[in-house]
């Protein structure tokens, strides 16, 4: 049940960026150690604390304006905006990482990702599915900000087991009948084909697997529920229903008051609250639709979470009830801790990067 941690290697990367490429756009979050943090502090409150208080670890990578000195060419926007706004550039990068014959590294996350079909690219997901994911794909986890820290000065909040176990939400999980027809007739086609192979089902809106799992959780006298529902998507202030900061610590609050923490998909095929809910050092209730978990290889998910195949979400109650019963004291703390040492050594900001450029390594010229 430990939590395993590998040992730091002195490995880094050298990215080319030319500062030719520089544009009037967004750039991408792991150019901010060097170009500065860009995100907008007024409409993505979360986000700019988030990289005000952690940096990414430049011990292992760097960029160079010299690209025979580089080990990738780097597009310093990520490809949603660079489609949208200067294809140029794609082609651009393109051209000069075959000039240069180095891999090229795009950033393809978002909650829509496009294909990306470009020869010698690497590309940055943290979405997608595990039966579609492509051989190129790098998965990294959502930026989520040290929620513990920034609370509870990052002293860890221990809950003992008692009686029936506790789930928290908070959060976007109710939508409007027109809202709802409209997501409806967008995933009309993978619906028909979820009735052919039950793993496209796992294409449906998010918010439609949250509403859902928290039906079934309410209705269940085997667990407890703990849930603060929102008609909104509270991460910015366009779509937010009060202040960032209520909003946060109600969320907040929420999940240290609860003994396990309900993790169900946004718009993209990944989830922010996991991360936020392994920073507060609780064990998540992950509703598995075909995501595609970051580190996989190195993390043991099921040492600080219960996993529940989407599929099975009916049985949701059950499956947490039978776990909370089997657990032993000991174990339901180990994972605790678990959790938040799973967040502090692989998904916080300054954490992500070992992991990350030890993958992109395996992608290159011995």
């Amino acid at each position: 049940m430990n939590h395993k941690i590998l040992a730091a290697t002195p490995d880094s990367l050298v990215f080319f960026v030319d500062p030719a490429w520089r544009r009037e756009m967004q750039h991408i979050p792991l150019l901010y150690p060097f170009w500065g943090n860009c995100l907008d502090k007024r409409h993505q409150p979360f986000h700019h604390a988030l990289f005000e208080r952690y940096s990414f670890d430049t011990t292992r990578y760097s960029i160079t304006e010299d690209a025979k000195t580089a080990d990738m060419v780097l597009m310093p926007y990520s490809h949603n905006l660079a489609r949208r706004h200067a294809p140029d550039l794609i082609e651009l990068c393109v051209a000069e990482a075959k000039r240069q014959g180095k891999l090229l590294l795009i950033d393809g996350v978002g909650d829509i990702e496009y294909s990306i079909t470009l020869p010698n690219t690497l590309v940055l997901r943290y979405g997608g599915y595990r039966f579609s994911r492509a051989e190129n794909e790098i998965i990294i986890p959502s930026y989520a900000d040290d929620l513990l820290q920034v609370y509870c000065g990052g002293q860890l909040q221990m809950r003992k087991k008692i009686g029936k176990a506790i789930v928290g939400f908070s959060g976007w999980a109710a939508v409007t009948p027109k809202q709802e027809m409209r997501a409806v007739i967008k995933e009309l086609p993978m619906r028909i084909k979820s009735i052919f192979n039950s793993r496209y089902g796992a294409y449906k809106k998010g918010v439609f697997f949250r509403r859902e799992a928290i039906d079934v959780l309410k209705r269940s006298s085997c667990v407890e529920a703990h849930f603060l529902v929102r008609s909104s998507y509270s991460g910015h202030s366009k779509t937010a229903t009060d202040t960032a900061e209520k909003l946060q610590t109600e969320f907040v609050d929420n999940v240290l008051g609860s003994d396990y923490a309900l993790d169900v998909r946004g718009d993209a095929n990944n989830s922010t609250r996991l991360f936020e809910i392994l920073s507060l050092g609780r064990i998540p209730i992950i509703v598995d639709t075909e995501r595609n978990f970051p580190f996989s290889d190195k993390i043991d998910y099921p040492s600080f979470s219960l996993v529940v195949d989407f599929r099975d979400i009916k049985q949701l109650p059950e499956r947490i009830a039978e776990f909370h019963k089997n657990i032993s004291p000991e174990q339901f703390e180990q994972m605790q801790r678990n959790a938040r040492d799973a967040y502090v050594h692989y998904f916080r900001v300054d954490a992500l990067m070992r992991p990350t450029m030890e993958e992109l390594l395996t992608h290159l010229p011995q």
